[in-house]
């Protein structure tokens, strides 16, 4: 499976801070807001973003969405990253032989 999405979901530095956030409790867009100190609009944008390759969740509670980490697809994308780092740190040394 590709993980381009994702890791270009996740490179955004406030969408890295959402993600930190959230790693906390889950939260609604006013708290996200409030926590990173940038619009409603921004941050609806970021949070689709994030949404659309999976890396969030919304629930609805009454009038606010809640936004919490979808803990599977993160748990994939580090074993992703892990592996792959490990295989180039793996090339690296075997190229120095």
């Amino acid at each position: 499976m590709s993980y381009d999405k994702q890791l270009s979901a996740f490179s955004h530095p406030l969408r890295q801070q959402i993600l930190t956030h959230l790693a906390l409790r889950s939260m609604s867009v006013r708290e996200l807001t409030d926590a990173t100190n940038v619009s409603q609009p921004v941050m609806s944008q970021h949070l689709k973003v994030l949404k659309e390759v999976g890396l969030v969740a919304a629930t609805s509670v009454g009038a606010s969405n809640i936004y919490g980490l979808e803990g599977e697809k993160l748990e994939e994308l580090r074993a992703h990253w892990t592996a792959h780092w490990a295989n180039l740190l793996a090339s690296l040394n075997n190229s120095k032989d």
